[in-house]
């Protein structure tokens, strides 16, 4: 920490729209912030507000998944960045309602599971999928999945 009280590094909120700024920015800020510093991995993070599409075709070419998911994140472990977080915007609009979530809320959401993974949260394997849902309602003081569901 530097001694202002900011942290020594940013979390950037992109949209990948040119004129679009990314909704509710500095207040999903301090959480991402709290959550590297927490986790021990205080690092510069770009966090990108995407369509669909856009995460469509990452998925497909990076993880062989054609399809659309909510957020991909991208471990860079560089000096200047410790990764990138790509949401897609229409796809996070669409399953709030599953979760129980607003816009808002599910945005939160998948911010925070995009900072885990950056962080070295996994969830393929049953036990870990149990341990980084958990981190994740620690984070957003929720239990979005419901305490029995912790599958994807």
């Amino acid at each position: 920490m530097k001694k202002s009280g900011k942290p020594a590094f940013k979390v950037s909120f992109l949209c990948e729209r040119e004129n679009e700024k990314f909704p509710w920015a500095s207040r999903f800020s301090p959480v991402a912030e709290r959550v590297l510093i927490e986790e021990g991995c205080p690092g510069n993070v770009n966090v990108v507000l995407c369509s669909d599409e856009t995460v469509r075709t990452m998925n497909r070419d990076y993880r062989k998944l054609d399809k659309v998911t909510d957020v991909l994140s991208f471990e860079w472990h560089e000096d200047y960045l410790l990764g990138e977080i790509y949401i897609a915007r229409d796809q996070v609009k669409r399953q709030a309602p599953v979760y129980g979530n607003s816009f808002y809320a599910e945005l939160k959401r998948v911010i925070v599971h995009g900072i885990l993974h950056l962080s070295g949260y996994d969830h393929i394997k049953p036990a870990d999928r149990i341990v980084m849902r958990r981190r994740e309602r620690e984070v957003l003081g929720l239990d979005l999945y419901g305490s029995e569901k912790d599958d994807d």
